[in-house]
């Protein structure tokens, strides 16, 4: 068989964190299945030793139930050396009396080795998952520009190359999963339409030196501004590190990314406040406009939409990722003992139980993503009430708590 002519049961387009850890779950579930991963950038080498950067990083939260998962793939001994454990997640509303403080020694039945979750770095995270899929049996084709889908009964034709001169290759398979990201290019080309709302702020991340030791607390900080994580990193060079995120109206955003370090430290710590001791270093401020986008189709005959592309959330929570891994286990889950026959594709009725399967749990954290913020920034007497009910709700009753955590932490469905 030609290059040419390929065939695979499924084929992911799209090889960041999302598609990557589609292709890992459909390798170890689905094993019968031929998988094809496809990525426009050619991916690191991945016998190359990783290089962390001490300061400036982006770091993703991940839930308990993920890690979970992970441990399941058999990634978290590779993982483990690059996370910073959350043991406690502590919910605050500046300028109010009441917060709740969730951990992990309360919460057994939500935790995964005594953690509510991790957080890691995507400098580490993204090439221990490429490595993971290059011991499979996927195949990986990158760089791959896919320059046109046509879909029809039988699964999917695509057209692509190495760039955008090179020569035209054609893969067939029975299933298209689409994983390359917000703006998705392969979504316009099938029509599917998105439904974006932008929210007028811009993500601020930057990584901050702590003056004391994180002890594996998690901040999420409600501001006048807008919502502050500030995330516990492993520890580097001597120095005590935590991720912070700031969601911010445009104009602060933009203003505050101009300032010297220590203009910029002041800022950030007087927005803060002074819960997780003092700020010593502030990395370079990196932003980005936020925008919950959710796709209206995320399913189709032979087509499935995850990741970014299928919806993506407000950090306020630090849900995407997690949601994005619950979407592919139930998507690996579904496809376990189809195999289709050679010009077939998927059973319509696999997608549909996938679709309706996922649903709850979208809408649910979508809805928590989206709602939160607003409620929080609010000057509304009202709504100032309500969070502050939500909070010592959290606080005095067991039950609530318990059901916040078990959603939070992924072992809610």
């Amino acid at each position: 068989m030609t290059e040419a002519a390929q065939q695979f049961d499924v084929a992911i387009v799209g090889g960041g964190m999302a598609g990557a850890s589609l292709a890992l779950m459909l390798a170890h579930f689905c094993p019968h299945l031929s998988v094809a991963l496809l990525e426009q950038r050619g991916l690191p080498d991945a016998s190359a030793s990783l290089r962390l950067p001490s300061f400036d990083t982006r770091a993703t939260a991940i839930a308990a139930g993920s890690l979970q998962l992970f441990q399941q793939l058999g990634l978290w001994s590779a993982l483990r050396e690059y996370c910073a454990p959350i043991q406690c997640i502590q919910v605050s509303d500046r300028g109010h009396s009441f917060g709740a403080s969730l951990s992990a020694r309360e919460q057994e039945q939500a935790s995964f080795e005594g953690m509510l979750g991790a957080v890691i770095e995507n400098a580490a995270l993204g090439p221990i998952l490429h490595r993971a899929v290059a011991d499979t049996q996927v195949r990986v084709l990158a760089p791959a520009r896919v320059s046109r889908v046509r879909m029809g009964v039988a699964g999917a034709h695509l057209s692509w190359s190495a760039d955008e001169q090179g020569q035209q290759n054609e893969l067939t398979t029975g299933l298209l999963v689409v994983a390359d990201g917000v703006g998705s290019p392969l979504c316009r080309q099938l029509g599917i339409e998105i439904d974006t709302i932008k929210y007028q702020q811009r993500a601020l991340v930057t990584t901050v030196g702590l003056q004391r030791d994180h002890g594996g607390v998690a901040f999420e900080r409600f501001t006048a501004s807008g919502p502050m994580a500030l995330l516990p990193l492993p520890q580097r060079e001597g120095l005590h590190r935590a991720a912070l995120v700031w969601a911010c109206p445009d104009r602060e955003a933009q203003a505050l990314s101009k300032l010297p370090e220590d203009e910029c430290l002041r800022r950030l710590q007087k927005n803060f406040g002074w819960r997780a001791g003092r700020f010593m270093r502030a990395g370079a401020v990196q932003g980005y406009p936020l925008s919950l986008s959710l796709a209206r189709e995320q399913w189709r005959r032979n087509l499935v939409l995850v990741g970014n592309c299928a919806h993506f959330l407000h950090p306020v929570a630090g849900q995407g990722f997690n949601l994005t891994l619950r979407d592919c286990y139930a998507l690996a889950q579904a496809l376990v003992g189809e195999k289709p026959e050679q010009g077939s594709g998927v059973q319509l009725e696999r997608l549909r139980t996938y679709g309706r399967k996922r649903s709850f749990d979208q809408q649910l954290t979508v809805g928590f993503s989206d709602r939160i913020p607003a409620l929080f920034t609010s000057a509304n007497p009202t709504q100032q009430v309500m969070r502050q009910m939500g909070l010592l709700g959290l606080t005095l009753v067991p039950p609530l708590r318990a059901e916040f955590v078990s959603q939070a932490a992924g072992f809610g469905l």
